[in-house]
């Protein structure tokens, strides 16, 4: 690597803020499929800023492909910060089978429900505490993470909103994947 000029990417350490789910377990879906050409899967991550502030990214992604299909950046982690990523990805793609999320408010919600039965959709749960159902989509959030967010200090939202928005466009279009 020294002979090359290449460096590793250290992840910084921080801690998210705590989230409690009060919600009953909800079905699980995709756990035994072996086929994820119907899925779709969502979730949330959080960036801070240089000021100590959080800004929130929703995104959906096609598990199969490996593209991010809609996502939406706000400085509020809310149902519509969940919900419009999902309709930028129903603006734009054809309808999948199933949604798949984690057991967050912003997926247990009603406008998010509302959403999915509205658009026909079956919604999966990942089991509380295990997101090992929702690996591709915590792997996408960890990829930008080391990749771009932990490179730069972002002082305003508006600057990790250009930043997220060229590098899911490096990603779908670029970025070389182990996609068969």
């Amino acid at each position: 690597m020294r002979e090359l000029g290449i460096k590793s990417r250290m992840q910084k350490r921080y801690r998210k803020p705590k989230t409690v789910v009060t919600v009953d377990q909800k079905p699980n879906l995709i756990r035994h499929l072996h086929d994820l050409s119907g899925v779709w899967q969502t979730d949330i991550t959080y960036i801070q800023l240089t000021n100590h502030r959080w800004v929130y990214l929703a995104t959906v992604l096609d598990p199969e492909k490996r593209k991010v299909l809609g996502y939406k950046i706000g400085d509020t982690m809310t149902a519509e910060l969940a919900t419009s990523a999902l309709q930028m990805a129903l603006d734009k793609h054809r309808k999948p089978l199933i949604i798949h999320s984690d057991m967050g408010s912003q997926y247990t919600s009603a406008e998010f429900n509302i959403k999915c039965q509205n658009y026909g959709l079956k919604h999966s749960y990942s089991l509380k505490g295990h997101p090992y159902d929702n690996g591709r989509m915590e792997a996408f959030h960890s990829i930008l993470k080391r990749e771009e967010m932990y490179l730069k200090a972002y002082q305003a939202l508006t600057q990790v909103q250009a930043a997220i928005g060229w590098y899911i466009n490096f990603y779908n279009r670029n970025r070389i994947s182990n996609v068969a």
